[in-house]
């Protein structure tokens, strides 16, 4: 999953470090099935077709929510994200005219197709499948799921910032600074994920540009709606994913899907204003402080 995961366990001090190595073991298993080396993601993009129910579940729901976002979330960014350095196979650059053509002449999610018996999935030429906006969240469902199943008071799993909070207790989340130290707010969180999408990580200046892994699936380059984007929902799953959806379309698009939908959400914007659904208000102040030099 490429950042250092956080597993938190109240109860029985037996009970709790079963329920953490548990929680550990489906996380290497996940990380393992979906990450960036030797998975059955690299087994797609090299054969095109994959046979597996799991995966299948997974690119169903990123296609769905690519279709509710109006194609601000996309599974099929993998040949840009390469050429950018941001899947970790080179040192980050800046592409070159040749590659965004060619990444923008495939058929990119359209590519993407799911047979009717629940387990096949196949790509057409030039289409490569990224996982990374969703199976970080979903792999902090999965390890909070197992355990939940050995009946431990309550507990907290953290990705990198994906977080699952379950259990009779509310936890504190601190949201990050995404222009300098320490954090902006604290969220009390139970039963709910939280997760947070910034321009602050895998990112590097040019020119005096930030230039940054969340790319807007029209253009291939780095989404500029945002600093930082959280989401509250019932699953990580659903705030990973909608929190990439949310700073590539920006809120003002995205507020009134976020409604209907019940998930709360905070938005840093360019100018360092921080805009929230009306239960995270009290919470929050209204800005960060600019650092000199203002914003990039």
């Amino acid at each position: 999953m490429d950042t250092i995961v956080e597993i938190q366990a109240l109860g029985d001090e037996t009970d709790t470090k079963a329920a953490m190595g548990a929680a550990i073991k489906e996380l290497r298993c996940i990380d393992k099935k979906f990450g960036y080396n030797t998975s059955l993601i690299t087994e797609l993009n090299t054969s095109h077709e994959v046979e597996d129910r799991e995966l299948y579940s997974l690119i169903q729901y990123g296609m769905d929510i690519h279709k509710e976002s109006g194609g601000a979330f996309s599974l099929a960014l993998r040949p840009i994200l390469d050429a950018w350095g941001f899947s970790g196979i080179h040192p980050y650059r800046y592409p070159s005219d040749k590659e965004f053509n060619k990444w923008r002449a495939s058929k990119k999610d359209e590519g993407i197709h799911l047979l009717d018996d629940g387990e096949g999935v196949y790509t057409e030429p030039g289409v490569l499948i990224d996982v990374g906006g969703l199976a970080k969240g979903y792999g902090v469902d999965r390890a909070a799921s197992v355990m939940m199943s050995t009946g431990i008071n309550a507990g907290l799993v953290n990705a990198g910032g994906d977080i699952m909070a379950f259990g009779d207790h509310t936890w504190r989340i601190g949201i990050k600074n995404p222009r300098g130290s320490g954090v902006i707010a604290i969220i009390p969180v139970k039963n709910k994920a939280i997760a947070t999408s910034g321009d602050y990580e895998r990112v590097f200046m040019r020119d005096g540009k930030r230039f940054f892994h969340i790319l807007n699936p029209v253009t291939g380059r780095p989404a500029r709606t945002s600093m930082s984007v959280t989401i509250i929902a019932s699953t990580c799953k659903q705030a990973d994913a909608w929190a990439t959806a949310v700073f590539v379309m920006g809120i003002d698009t995205a507020e009134n899907i976020l409604d209907e939908k019940g998930i709360e959400w905070m938005v840093i914007d360019l100018s360092g204003k921080i805009k929230v659904s009306k239960h995270l208000r009290k919470y929050c102040p209204d800005n960060i402080a600019c650092l000199q030099g203002g914003y990039n």
